[in-house]
């Protein structure tokens, strides 16, 4: 289940749920919604990284026996149930999160219909899609929509609104999930080459992808409605502190093309996929103050730690 990296998951959810709150107080008055949408992303996530395996599984008994279904540690038949089961159980989870009584929240179908969209996403990803060049565009589009499961509790979305999609979210939420969704879209272009060495055209461009999606999320909040409050003005201050935050993945990146080996590559990738919990601090930073993203921050230490004996990728 790559546990090191559902901590990515558990910071992005949280980022996209206070932003389309606008401040932690709301947030917390809504929070029955906020655990449930974290649970539904969770389970969606973890259903992708079994069902990856099990696509897996043909070429891990020859390359990687050694992995839990290939050895047996883990019967191909558990895996494969909890693997599918697990994407209902999401929809189901979100579809609840858009119906529990908050005070002041009209029921939303917002959240189930994301789900479910992002539930055909990861089929697509690990099944017909991951031999194919458009494989990266399916994974950053996943995490675009884990930015906007997120948000989706906070929709105001019945039947009326089906027909204006276009109205769901504001353009800086929307903006923010493109920037995500462009990001990992360049990360896992660099992350097919993780068992290569002595290529650098994709890894060079998977870089420049990801840079691109970094600078999106730089000025993403700035499309905002005029009115918003924040706590932290996303100015050119938040664009430096995304470049900081940027910057480890560009200094490995350089390193990695200039020295294009498996575990510079491995490396890059690793880190390029936990940077996500710094991003997603930043953004809390801007609607919830210092203080909520340095916990949000702190889920990267859970993932540092786990990941020195568990596989991010």
């Amino acid at each position: 289940m790559r546990l090191p990296t559902v901590f990515t998951i558990l910071a992005q959810v949280s980022a996209a749920f206070l932003v389309s709150a606008g401040n932690a107080t709301t947030a917390l008055d809504a929070w029955p919604r906020w655990l449930l949408i974290l649970l539904s992303a969770t389970a969606a996530y973890w259903s992708g990284m079994i069902l990856n395996d099990l696509w897996d599984l043909a070429e891990d008994r020859i390359e990687r026996p050694s992995r839990p279904l290939p050895s047996g540690m883990i019967a191909v038949a558990t895996a494969r149930t909890v693997g599918w089961g697990l994407l209902p159980l999401s929809i189901l989870l979100a579809g609840l999160s858009g119906w529990v009584p908050v005070a002041g929240l009209t029921p939303s179908l917002a959240p189930p219909l994301i789900a479910a969209v992002l539930a055909v996403g990861i089929v697509l990803y690990n099944g017909p899609l991951k031999p194919t060049p458009l494989a990266p565009l399916a994974m950053g589009g996943c995490r675009l929509l884990v930015f906007l499961l997120g948000a989706s509790p906070w929709v105001s979305f019945g039947a009326a609104e089906f027909m204006q999609p276009q109205g769901w979210f504001p353009p800086h939420l929307l903006a923010i999930a493109v920037g995500f969704g462009v990001y990992i879209t360049g990360i896992t272009t660099i992350s097919r080459l993780e068992t290569k060495s002595g290529q650098t055209w994709d890894l060079n461009v998977g870089l420049l992808v990801a840079l691109i999606g970094a600078g999106i999320l730089a000025f993403a909040p700035r499309v905002a409605p005029p009115g918003t409050v924040w706590q932290f003005v996303p100015d050119l201050g938040f664009s430096v502190l995304i470049g900081l935050v940027t910057l480890p993945v560009l200094i490995r990146g350089l390193r990695a093309s200039s020295d294009p080996r498996p575990e510079l590559i491995q490396n890059l990738v690793r880190i390029g996929v936990l940077n996500l919990i710094p991003y997603s601090a930043a953004l809390v930073l801007l609607v919830a103050g210092s203080g909520w993203a340095l916990a949000t921050f702190c889920l990267a230490i859970l993932a540092i730690v786990s990941s020195a004996k568990l596989r991010v990728t």
